[in-house]
């Protein structure tokens, strides 16, 4: 009930002047920041499919973490890329997209 109301009031206030409350950008969902990340890989905005991912690291699972190698990986941003290797959480280690995305990043 609590988060249907949230959500609401931040939809309202967005609708105003969404210029003026950028801190109400923050997407629901990790499908939701998935399909937007996998947008701006797709259009080779790899720059700033990183700076979203790190908007929205709080919610991201093993597939934003994977996106993120992947713009990491296009931008040859290695330092970047380590980064993301050592926030990830160790369960997230065992995931076959992890561990593919991880290869193909340290194999460039």
């Amino acid at each position: 009930m609590l988060n249907s109301i949230s959500r609401y009031l931040i939809q309202s206030i967005w609708k105003i002047n969404p210029t003026q409350y950028k801190c109400f950008s923050v997407l629901s969902s990790s499908n939701e920041i998935n399909l937007k990340m996998k947008k701006l890989i797709d259009s080779q905005q790899y720059k700033r499919a990183l700076e979203f991912f790190d908007r929205q690291l709080s919610i991201c699972n093993n597939m934003t973490f994977s996106l993120a190698l992947k713009a990491c990986s296009k931008l040859n941003d290695y330092q970047y890329g380590i980064r993301i290797h050592q926030q990830l959480p160790v369960k997230a280690l065992n995931d076959k997209f992890i561990q593919t995305s991880l290869i193909h990043f340290y194999s460039n």
